[in-house]
């Protein structure tokens, strides 16, 4: 096996949900790490002081080269959640910003890993198994539209520079520090709304990874040299239907069950506050979101064969250890 012991990885949100296990397991694998952050953003106390901090703005690009150093290999990470209908926003950010850090990593010579998203398949995922080759779907929000927009950026880069590249579509991560959607931010919600559970909560599949399983992936796709021209979707693929995640992370936050309700009310609520296909974004923030609706109220069905029998990937860490460590941390974050 290849030693990288004096190789640099540059990744881009290092301190966030993803990032800052991203940024352990290359420091274990003998890698010297700068973490490209927000100004103001602290390094995460695991690193014990042997991460490199650097800041900038995806947007900006000659200022963002400036601040990058040197680097071999570049984990993309750094996006923005949260922002439901602002699109040119989250274009700027997602699908530049990557050109900007693509562009970095070709007049460097570098390799790069994006990590993208199953939002990429946008309307698929009410109607398939998602295979990495069944391209994209229509989005159903800002998200999904930037997503796709950073993949095909980042490919026609790769193309036109020879960037070594490779796209990794994360499924629904969960976990928590960080800020998460499917975590903190999650129970957060449940807190304070009680939270709810749409159309065949009992019988949809989540489409679950926990956030550890995925930095492994992350550091096998940086690592790998059969993983560069791939896309890679990464799933836990357990049978863990939204009506149980959700239940559990209610139960976490020491709240009942979330209420059920109509998928169909819910979709015909949402299509009325908004049209992704127009760039329209929420009217009103009281009614459901399609791009949420997307994915909580259907079957999320992503193979992750590929990365398997490629990478040799597998989850190392199950759903109820996970909980387990989730239940844990917990503890430790409520004040």
């Amino acid at each position: 096996m290849k030693s990288h012991n004096g190789c640099t990885v540059l990744v881009t949100g290092g301190p966030g949900f993803i990032g800052r296990r991203v940024v352990r397991r290359f420091l274990e694998d003998g890698w010297k790490v700068t973490s490209l952050s927000l100004p103001g953003e602290a390094p995460d106390p695991s690193w014990g002081g042997q991460v490199q901090m650097a800041y900038g703005d995806l947007t900006q690009s000659k200022g963002l080269n400036d601040q990058m150093g040197s680097f071999d290999l570049v984990i993309h990470l750094a996006a923005i959640v949260g922002l439901p209908g602002q699109y040119q926003k989250q274009w700027d950010i997602i699908a530049e910003g990557t050109r900007n850090v693509c562009n970095a990593a070709a007049e460097r010579g570098a390799r790069v890993v994006v990590a993208s998203s199953v939002a990429v398949y946008g309307d698929k995922v009410q109607r398939q198994v998602c295979h990495e080759s069944d391209g994209h779907g229509a989005w159903q929000g800002a998200y999904g539209r930037a997503k796709q927009g950073q993949e095909t950026i980042a490919l026609e880069i790769a193309a036109s520079r020879a960037v070594p590249t490779t796209l990794i579509r994360p499924a629904n991560v969960y976990g928590l520090g960080g800020a998460s959607a499917w975590g903190d931010r999650l129970i957060a919600a449940v807190r304070k709304s009680g939270g709810a559970v749409f159309g065949d909560a009992a019988h949809n599949n989540a489409g679950l990874v926990y956030v550890e399983n995925l930095a492994d992936a992350l550091l096998l796709a940086g690592t790998s040299e059969v993983a560069i021209g791939k896309t890679y979707n990464v799933c836990d693929g357990e049978d863990i239907s939204w009506r149980r995640f959700m239940d559990d992370m209610a139960a976490l936050a020491g709240c009942p069950a979330p209420p059920q309700f109509s998928l169909v009310d819910a979709m015909a609520l949402a299509m009325a506050n908004e049209s992704p296909a127009q760039l329209i974004g929420p009217r009103s923030t009281a009614a459901p979101l399609l791009e949420g609706l997307n994915l909580v109220g259907f079957d999320n069905r992503y193979a992750s064969d590929l990365i398997r029998s490629e990478l040799r990937w597998q989850p190392r860490i199950r759903y109820a250890e996970a909980l387990r460590q989730m239940s844990l941390q917990y503890q430790l974050l409520e004040p």
